[in-house]
């Protein structure tokens, strides 16, 4: 599933240039950060083959940041800078939230 949440940060981090708002300071930055720090997650992850579970803690925390960043930022008002972090941010939380309660549910904990 670390793949999935990886190729999610690479289009957020991706999206300024694919849909043109790369000249939004605070919304682009957000979109490299965030972007970026879910790719370095997965990448962790994939390179991991422990049970730890804090690299979906943390990718899920990410989605979190992305979904209330444009309200907390103030580019809210910008339709398609909100509307993308806002969905890359639930489906990277959505990925990674049912990454954690499928390996629960699996080892009984």
């Amino acid at each position: 599933m670390y793949w999935v949440t990886g190729l999610l940060g690479f289009a957020l981090a991706l999206a300024p240039f694919a849909f043109g708002y790369s000249d939004n300071a605070v919304a682009f930055w957000t979109s490299l950060i965030i972007g970026g720090a879910t790719i370095i997650v997965s990448w962790i992850e994939g390179m991991r083959e422990g049970t730890e579970k804090w690299e979906y803690w943390l990718a899920g925390i990410l989605g979190v940041v992305a979904i209330l960043a444009p309200f907390a930022l103030g580019f809210s008002a910008q339709t398609t800078e909100m509307l993308t972090s806002v969905a890359a941010g639930v489906l990277i939380a959505l990925f990674a939230g049912s990454k954690l309660t499928s390996e629960s549910q699996w080892r009984g904990t």
